[in-house]
């Protein structure tokens, strides 16, 4: 162990009084001149070991003491093994949470036990001081929306203080497919289709509308996860941090970039036959549109540019993504709810300056509405009086949080929420 090194020169001595010894006239040992050849030999060899052995040890506690400043599961890299840690391989995992609503954090905290994620509560936010708010943001009257401002706000800047190199964000009544390790690893492989640079080179992309359509390319193309690659990423295992800014996993609703877009890339990255994804009938594109079910096989997921997402429920972010929203959405301006300011981020619209956003359909991560009146759910707005008899999340089809009575219990016959309805042909 280090710190308890034996002295090197007891070792010498041992081997020393082992070598074979003549004697002289007198009687006296001595030893021969092979025989002091032997010894010097033997000496040097045994002396130089342990010159490594100490180079050896040396060696190994420098490398000790880096890796002790490297938390385990920071995801920093391009691994994708890094979708099996706690982390799904960002640095950090966040959830909002109001203290009060201590229901929302109980299945919250279950859901991350169950799935293996680890996850750091930062507080929302219910009374927001009118003076900390940014310009224009005296206009935004709602209290629900002030507040959840403030708590994405409070979020982006621990990143920043931090120096948090990716985090993942979540609201704290999403919820997620059981299989979501697995998802997200579909999904990095084709979030890296649309960043990376094709294999080679270190300037050209599959992608021909990449990094913004011109009047020679604006034809829509797809790739495929199973047959088309890239160079593998070094610092996040969803492509090189300095090649995205924002991916949009949980929202209620986006939309594919329009094909006349002058100023958004058009790819898209194709996962077919993913067999979480519900039959088509089944999808529920909430404010986004139609094309998805229109446009594509049964089972199929697609990341595109993010366009028109509506809902924070959950993304991912960079350090640098992090310091400009920060910047553009608390000190700037206020204009909306902060989901759309996101938005208008992620499109460039308002005036913001457009960043490197990415989205899926259906999305990964969606809310939860679980057995009660919606008005208990939410602590924006008005939800209204509906009621729900089940416990239900759109588009998820092994919810972990419709799944508590299995997972809880040990059944592994999990409940399908939207289990296929056609008939299988062959």
């Amino acid at each position: 162990m280090f710190g308890r090194d034996q002295p090197y020169g007891a070792p010498h001595q041992q081997a020393d009084s082992l070598l074979p010894r003549d004697h002289d006239a007198e009687g006296e040992p001595e030893k021969s001149p092979m025989s002091r050849n032997f010894v010097s030999l033997r000496t040097v060899l045994v002396g130089t070991g342990s010159i490594l052995v100490l180079l050896l040890l040396l060696l190994g506690l420098g490398r000790s003491k880096v890796t002790r400043f490297i938390p385990s599961s920071t995801g920093n890299d391009g691994s994708l093994q890094n979708f099996q840690n706690a982390t799904l391989g960002f640095q950090h995992i966040f959830a909002i949470n109001l203290p009060s609503r201590t229901d929302h954090r109980d299945q919250f905290s279950l859901a991350a036990h169950f799935t293996g994620l680890r996850v750091e509560y930062v507080d929302g936010v219910t009374e927001v001081d009118e003076r900390g708010l940014p310009p224009g943001g005296e206009e935004i009257k709602s209290k629900g929306v002030r507040g959840s401002w403030r708590a994405h706000m409070n979020v982006l800047r621990m990143i920043v203080e931090q120096n948090i190199t990716t985090a993942l964000v979540f609201e704290d009544d999403t919820d997620w497919d059981i299989r979501i390790k697995s998802q997200m690893q579909d999904f990095a492989r084709a979030s890296r289709l649309l960043t990376q640079p094709r294999q080679g080179t270190t300037d050209q992309y599959l992608d021909p509308t990449f990094p913004r359509p011109t009047e020679n390319s604006h034809e829509v193309q797809e790739f495929d996860i199973t047959t088309d690659t890239t160079t593998t990423p070094t610092t996040s295992p969803y492509g090189d941090v300095a090649r995205w800014d924002l991916l949009w996993l949980g929202h209620c609703g986006n939309k594919f970039p329009p094909a006349n877009s002058k100023t958004t890339p058009l790819g898209r990255a194709v996962i077919y036959d993913d067999e979480t994804v519900p039959e088509k009938q089944r999808i529920d594109p909430q404010f986004g549109d139609k094309q998805l079910v229109q446009q594509y096989p049964e089972h199929t997921r697609v990341v595109s540019r993010a366009h028109e997402t509506t809902c924070t429920l959950a993304y991912a972010i960079t350090l640098p993504a992090a310091r400009r929203f920060l910047y553009e959405l608390a000190m700037v301006k206020m204009t909306a709810a902060t989901d759309i300011m996101f938005r208008d981020m992620c499109d460039g619209l308002a005036d913001r300056p457009m960043q490197s956003c990415f989205s899926v359909q259906p999305e990964l991560f969606q809310m939860h509405r679980p057995v009660g009146r919606i008005s208990k759910q939410t602590d924006i707005g008005d939800a209204g009086g509906a009621y729900f008899d089940t416990a239900y999340t759109a588009n998820i089809r092994w919810s972990t949080r419709v799944n508590f009575p299995k997972l809880v219990y040990g059944d592994t016959n999990y409940t399908d929420s939207f289990p296929d309805r056609r008939t299988k042909v062959g």
